[in-house]
């Protein structure tokens, strides 16, 4: 290869080479997926409890949770951006929405699980179901983060903006509709 500053090659090369020394300079913040998993079990637990209550009450308990949740989640990227002093495509993503295949299925099946047993006051399942789809929701992320680390260009594709937009209002419409049918 070319040594020569102006071949396109030479600057690519280069530019390969500080993308792998970023990455692997990239650090989780301490604590970062035992706070995420906390906080997702918080989020789960809460809303299998004010789904099941189907009350007004039940619904400040769901709204807490996803309040407690989306702290949590801010706090974690603001952290995560003060420490390595960069953002990274596709982490919100992770966070937020659980949205590897694997970490969603996890969530979706505790959540179901735990709006089950709120419905038949087993609370100690609910809390249960909870702790798995957190550990599930934290595990995901790792394995997230693992593999941006190893491949960051593949691997750092995010929700769009417009995305997030569009499920933020199917999930409102949708918790709209179980409150009106509930």
């Amino acid at each position: 290869m070319s040594t020569d500053p102006q071949d396109p090659r030479t600057a690519l090369a280069g530019a390969d080479e500080a993308r792998r020394r970023l990455t692997t300079s990239l650090r989780l913040p301490t604590g970062f997926l035992v706070v995420i998993a906390a906080a997702v079990a918080v989020q789960l637990g809460t809303a299998a409890y004010g789904i099941a209550a189907q009350t007004v009450a039940g619904l400040a308990v769901v709204l807490a949770g996803l309040a407690v949740f989306l702290g949590v989640a801010a706090l974690l990227l603001h952290r995560f951006s003060r420490v390595n002093g960069v953002r990274v495509d596709g982490l919100a993503s992770q966070i937020v929405l659980a949205a590897g295949a694997s970490a969603s299925l996890v969530y979706l099946g505790a959540l179901a699980a735990g709006i089950w047993a709120a419905f038949e006051s087993q609370w100690w399942l609910v809390a249960a179901a909870s702790v798995v789809g957190g550990i599930g929701c934290a595990l995901g992320a790792r394995h997230w983060w693992r593999e941006y680390r190893h491949d960051p260009a593949a691997n750092s594709h995010g929700v769009s903006p417009r995305q997030l937009a569009v499920l933020a209002v199917v999930a409102c419409v949708g918790f709209a509709a179980l409150l009106v049918l509930g």
